[in-house]
């Protein structure tokens, strides 16, 4: 029976610091959507958007490659440092073939 009350134990304390991790992890999503600086954006423009993403995924196009790798340099900070060096400067962040 001691083995049973300490598995227990066990468990909640695993749940309690899962539930930490997962608010952490939302704090962090949170911070990194503020630096973005679209907070402030109309909710039919990201209707909009999330639209698009849709259709994007529905088709499998190749836009969802790009915006990937795109997300993967901004989280990872490269974007930043790589925009004062030799990378190509597009308004609002638009690359040359935008299509959107």
């Amino acid at each position: 029976m001691a083995d049973y009350g300490s598995r227990i134990a066990s468990l909640k304390a695993e749940q309690a610091r899962l539930a930490q991790r997962l608010s952490e992890l939302a704090a962090q999503r949170r911070e990194e959507i503020g630096r973005l600086g679209v907070l402030e954006t109309e909710d039919t423009v990201f209707t909009g958007l999330f639209l698009e993403l849709k259709a994007a995924i529905a088709s499998c196009s190749a836009r969802l490659a790009q915006w990937r790798d795109a997300g993967l340099r901004f989280r990872s900070g490269k974007s930043e440092r790589q925009r004062g060096t030799n990378a190509p400067q597009h308004p609002q962040g638009a690359g040359p073939d935008r299509d959107a």
